[in-house]
């Protein structure tokens, strides 16, 4: 390059916030150097996008108008955050084996899902007798989506799976 960075600011309607599972308007700050992407930032909804313009209001920014280029950069964040999701393992407090929903579940590897309507976050949990072990996390935009990671997790370990629904603090087993 030149030495002058050109930045990209691309906008695009309806896609999948992670956290809050809402379809909001995604927003992402960029440049390009050697044919490789660096992503600046990026955010979701009317108040993150502000921001960025607001970084993106100088003479060496441009607006980006291919919706594929920004469905890319959306999908290249999406894809590392898959793979922290796949990667996070965490204990959770002794205390919680004895409480509901636990404390009457047998040891074993189960399935939680946030809700039944999609999009929706699933965890893999493993119960042993006095610990439990959150093992991977996904976030599910489908019905395919939801038994690749099934079969990812059941690959991965080696086990068979129960698939459970998470309702007020109760696990509810499902076919």
């Amino acid at each position: 390059m030149n030495g002058k960075k050109v930045y990209y600011l691309g906008i695009h309607q309806n896609m999948l916030e992670p956290v809050s599972l809402s379809y909001l308007c995604f927003g992402a700050l960029w440049y390009e150097d050697n044919n490789q992407r660096y992503i600046v930032g990026y955010g979701f909804g009317e108040n993150k996008i502000e921001v960025l313009r607001q970084f993106s209001n100088h003479s060496s920014c441009e607006k980006c108008m291919d919706p594929n280029i920004v469905r890319e950069v959306y999908r290249s964040i999406r894809d590392k955050q898959q793979k922290q999701d796949w990667s996070t393992r965490l204990r959770f407090p002794l205390s919680n084996v004895f409480r509901a929903p636990w404390k009457d579940v047998a040891s074993g590897w189960y399935i939680v899902r946030s809700r039944k309507i999609f999009p929706l976050h699933l965890s893999a949990i493993h119960k042993k007798r006095y610990r439990i072990w959150l093992e991977h996390t996904a976030v599910c935009e489908s019905e395919s989506e939801l038994f690749a990671f099934i079969e990812k997790v059941k690959f991965t370990h080696h086990v068979d799976l129960k698939l459970m629904e998470s309702s007020g603090g109760t696990l509810n087993e499902s076919e």
